[in-house]
């Protein structure tokens, strides 16, 4: 329903179709001498009030080696919201989990909380959001989304470099609607202000790391001569249009380093393999 921030804070909200469900917040923790008992206590007094955070408890988590401060309070007369909190020794950030609980139950603890992992901010890092899934390579940061039904798109930046992961359900009427050099061109589209393609279209087929066939086309971008003064902007990128039989999606990659948007095809999927 909802995704902001970065690496560093951000928040996110996942819904079903009739009212919010779960929220995930997360930040630095920043302060060198951080007391994560202190900040479990403080963050579950600003979320549930004085009275019921006195009620919370310290909660074993699944590995307890990688959390610290790791604190729940469930909402004894529902509804009402169960709150996790708790520091990440991997990240060194403080993250909330707040479950909307409509009834007694225990999801949060017997069900979100056993899943529940960090990675420090110098790996790759999956991503998956509804039915896209791929990997990034580290320092790479989510710069905007677009995740409307049948159509999600993640776009992912570091210093000059940009790379946009597309997917479009289900490919069996996507192609036809457009045969696959249309999509190509519609996804280069988007950046025809700035750039122009450039060279023929040309074939390719990829395996993803779990044996998959992706075959399409693909196509160079060049910065458009106006714009040869603005440093920010790349001078080429390339474009992927893939079509993924398997899972009958239709992928699309774009990027500043081919090499990487390999890397980002074959990664594609992972969370349904």
């Amino acid at each position: 329903m909802k995704l902001e921030g970065d690496y560093d804070a951000g928040y996110a909200l996942f819904a079903d179709l009739h009212r919010p469900r779960l929220g995930l917040r997360w930040r630095r923790a920043g302060r060198r001498k951080f007391d994560a008992g202190k900040w479990a206590q403080k963050t579950l007094r600003e979320e549930v009030g004085k009275l019921a955070a006195e009620e919370a408890k310290g909660f074993g988590m699944q590995n307890p080696e990688a959390w610290e401060g790791s604190t729940l309070y469930i909402e004894p007369e529902p509804p009402g919201r169960d709150v996790w909190v708790g520091v990440s020794k991997s990240s060194g950030r403080v993250l909330e989990v707040i479950h909307h609980a409509h009834r007694r139950e225990r999801i949060l603890p017997d069900a979100i909380l056993p899943t529940l992992e960090d990675l420090p901010a110098d790996r790759a890092m999956p991503w998956a959001i509804f039915e896209l899934s791929c990997v990034v390579p580290a320092g790479m940061k989510l710069l905007a989304q677009q995740l409307n039904a049948g159509d999600l798109s993640l776009m992912f930046g570091r210093g000059k470099s940009e790379f946009v992961v597309r997917q479009v359900a289900v490919a069996q009427l996507a192609l036809q609607r457009l045969p696959i050099e249309k999509w190509l061109a519609q996804q280069q589209s988007m950046r025809r202000k700035h750039y122009r393609p450039v060279g023929e279209i040309r074939e390719i087929a990829l395996t993803s790391e779990s044996g998959r066939e992706l075959s399409g086309v693909a196509r160079e971008l060049r910065r458009r001569r106006r714009f040869g003064w603005n440093w920010r902007l790349p001078q080429a990128m390339t474009t992927y249009a893939l079509h993924d039989e398997t899972r009958d999606r239709l992928v699309m990659l774009q990027g500043t380093d081919e090499g990487i948007l390999k890397e980002l095809a074959a990664s594609v999927g992972w969370a349904q393999s």
